[in-house]
């Protein structure tokens, strides 16, 4: 076959198919195109013409629409058999076939073919349609043309059929895929036991918590160092006031004989005091070697002994060189005894905490820490000796402070030595510096106020476990408050009671089944008052709490009401005309009234005290009472103030109140005794002490800082003479003034 009959017979073969309609829903595959259309890879047919085969039953669809009527071009369907006919055709003439473009250009109207007489179109025989061509010619497959234009109409669908992605949504992805990674991130970490590592980690032991000791050993444990702490801070204290005695009559030019003579002598003798000084502070030494081998110096000691040690060394210097100068070993005598006492004051208030604790074996009371806020509930002391063993924050400040402010002064003493060509006068610009930089308050800003806590807590029957336990307790700016709390028990009873149409067994015995299935206060009331009548305790079915300040149950198929007269009245029952007891409690079975009971509540000046430091110092007491009659309008009448408590719904009451009755899982504080007043006392005193020791710890380091630049500006210029040891000791304790003073007021509230 020639390239003019090919052409020719592709070219009416388009004509053709450009009347089918495509039938919807049906898709066509690259195997139905082939299938069709030949391969071209077949075998020539033999020349023999086959037989004609037998007419098939015509199909409904698809219809061959007559030549001459051509439908209308669809947007939305693409008519796959006109596409591959026309580039067949174009790629039989030799035109280049552009590539789909990105969006479907609206199809040009056609002219209309030329009428054609109506007659079946007889298949080609069936041979290659690409015959043996003479050699450099070159030949295209038609399985390559059917896949590419296959693939470009596909491509052409899909762009025409995908909408634009809008910009809000492209950012939401982004957003979403990095919050993915992010939390895939973390995901690792937290799992990083369970992924693959190219070495094996060693595995971290988890420290152990070691067994809190019996309180009876503590107890021993903790006199035993008091005592042999108060023996060696007061042979510190001898040795320091020996020190400042010498100082001061050398400031005031005391002279006599030999300590005026020889300056060699004066620096041995306050060289040798300083050593007995630091000598008599074993116990300081002693912790600060136990705090090395656990890998956790105390930085207090440790500044003390670099004081020390620069200061004897800058004695000796003088006693070989013969030099006058005025000597700061009074300094460093004065902070050795103030650790001493810092140290001591932390074991008097252990030994306070400990002993408290030990008088009756579970304390009665403790304080936790809730949602709503401080609460009281059932003692415990597991956790106890933990919490009192822990350092407070001036400590921490200690690790970070402390050694900066050392090598501050080792560097500046370098720089001003040097700088003025006087290296022989290091040592003494350093024990100048370290005299003004490390701050006399500094091992009292924890210690002192947490003492003065302590010695107010041990006078109303309460405890608090160190400086952790205080913060644990007084986090909170609201403090959970029971009936016993504002009423404790003493201070209500029964001033009578009336009773209308029934005997006084079975109203007795139904006032008490309620307020015994309530939890309520009066319980022991209408106990009593049950034992004296001889009636019994019956069983309450289907309890239920009103919020206008009342309860109600079945008792032996009958409906029992209890609670306030507002309560009685709300559920319609009729009281007595001109009634005014406004703390009475109202007894009414099937909606009648059949007893009142006059409650008469006695105001005590503990309660009121604590409600107007809990005023004062602005924490809300929150209410959680079960009484009706306990309400924020009774305690403005009997305490004649307004507290102005929070007073939450029934539910939210109940649910407080059970807490409460609960015990507590650690012991921040210990309480033995009932009322409001202990509690107000640890969680008031609790935050005037945390803020105490806030405020002094950074006034402490901040007058540290002043003396040290100070110092560095003097020593600098070379006014020496205003660096004299008595004002430096002047400057120290004027500083050391605000810690005692704030100390003071954690025990004024």
């Amino acid at each position: 076959m020639t390239d003019e009959e090919l052409d020719l017979m592709l070219s009416e073969t388009g004509r053709l198919l450009r009347g089918v309609k495509p039938v919807e829903g049906e898709e066509y595959s690259l195997e139905d195109i082939l299938a069709e259309y030949g391969q071209g890879g077949a075998e020539p047919a033999p020349e023999t013409e086959p037989a004609p085969e037998p007419k098939p039953e015509p199909k409904p669809a698809p219809k061959v629409a007559p030549i001459d009527k051509e439908p209308a071009p669809s947007v939305d369907t693409v008519d796959l058999r006109h596409t591959v006919a026309q580039t067949m055709e174009k790629m039989m003439h030799g035109v280049p076939v552009k590539s789909p473009e990105k969006k479907r250009a609206e199809p040009e109207p056609k002219p209309e073919p030329k009428p054609a007489a109506k007659s079946a179109v007889k298949a080609p025989p069936a041979r290659s349609i690409f015959p043996a061509e003479p050699e450099g010619k070159r030949t295209v497959p038609l399985e390559k043309v059917m896949s590419r234009t296959v693939e470009s109409v596909l491509d052409e669908d899909d762009a025409i059929l995908e909408p634009p992605i809008p910009l809000d949504q492209k950012l939401r992805d982004v957003l979403e895929s990095a919050v993915a990674r992010f939390r895939a991130v973390r995901r690792r970490k937290r799992d990083r036991e369970d992924t693959e590592s190219l070495w094996e980690k060693p595995e971290r032991a988890e420290p152990k918590e070691e067994p809190e000791p019996d309180l009876d050993d503590a107890v021993r444990d903790v006199k035993r160092r008091c005592a042999a702490l108060r023996s060696y801070t007061l042979w510190t204290a001898v040795f320091a006031l020996l020190l400042l005695v010498l100082t001061a009559t050398d400031a005031a030019g005391w002279t006599a004989g030999l300590w005026s003579g020889s300056p060699a002598f004066q620096a041995l003798l306050y060289a040798l005091l300083l050593l007995l000084t630091a000598l008599s502070s074993v116990p300081l030494w002693q912790e600060l070697s136990r705090q090395v081998r656990r890998h956790r110096p105390g930085c207090e000691a440790a500044a003390a002994a670099v004081s020390v040690l620069v200061s004897v060394s800058e004695c000796i210097r003088c006693a070989v060189s013969g030099a006058a100068v005025p000597l700061m070993a009074a300094s460093p005598a004065v902070f050795l005894f103030l650790c001493m006492e810092g140290t001591l004051l932390e074991s008097e208030r252990r030994r306070e905490t400990f002993r408290l604790a030990q008088l009756g074996g579970v304390p009665p009371f403790g304080v936790s820490v809730t949602a709503a806020g401080s609460c009281k509930r059932r003692g415990t002391l597991k956790g106890l000796y933990r919490l009192s063993m822990r350092p407070d924050p001036s400590r921490h400040w200690q690790q970070i402070l402390a050694p900066l402010y050392v090598a501050i002064t080792a560097v500046l003493a370098g720089v001003v030595s040097f700088s003025r060509g006087e290296g022989e006068q290091i040592l003494r610009v350093w024990s100048l510096l370290l005299a003004v930089a490390i701050p006399f308050s500094m091992p009292l800003t924890g210690a002192l106020p947490l003492r003065y806590l302590t010695r107010r807590l041990a006078k109303s029957g309460c405890a608090v476990a160190g400086y952790a336990g205080a913060r644990m307790a007084s986090r909170s700016r609201r403090v959970v408050v029971c009936d016993s709390d504002l009423f404790p028990p003493g201070t209500v009873g029964l001033n009578g009671l009336k009773v209308f149409g029934e005997e006084i067994g079975k109203v007795v015995s139904y006032a008490a089944s309620v307020t015994s299935q309530a939890h309520s206060q009066l319980t022991p009331l209408f106990e009593e008052l049950l034992t004296a009548e001889g009636g019994c305790i019956v069983p309450v079915h289907d309890m239920q709490f009103y919020e206008e300040g009342g309860v109600g149950g079945t008792i032996r198929g009958e409906s029992v009401m209890m609670g306030s007269a507002y309560f009685m009245r709300k559920h319609h029952v009729t009281l007595p005309q001109e009634l005014k007891l406004k703390t009475g409690v109202f007894l009414a079975v099937d909606g009648a009234l059949i007893a009142i009971f006059a409650i008469k509540y006695q105001p005590s000046r503990n309660v009121e005290w604590a409600l107007r430091a809990l005023r004062r110092n602005r924490v809300e007491p929150v209410m959680a009472t079960r009484s009706c009659n306990v309400t924020p309008p009774l305690l403005r009448r009997k305490f004649n103030l307004d507290a102005k408590p929070i007073y939450p719904n029934v539910s939210t009451r109940l649910a407080l109140s059970e807490q409460c009755d609960e015990t507590a899982q650690i012991a921040p504080a210990i309480i033995y005794r009932e009322g409001l007043m202990p509690l107000t006392e640890v969680v008031v005193g609790g935050r005037r002490m945390t803020r105490s020791v806030t405020v002094a710890t950074v006034l402490a380091y901040l007058g540290g800082l002043c003396g040290l630049l100070l110092a560095y500006y003097l020593t600098s210029v070379g006014a020496w003479e205003q660096l004299e040891p008595l004002r430096v000791l002047g400057y120290q304790a004027l500083w050391l003034l605000p810690t005692w003073l704030l100390s003071s007021l954690v025990k004024h509230y």
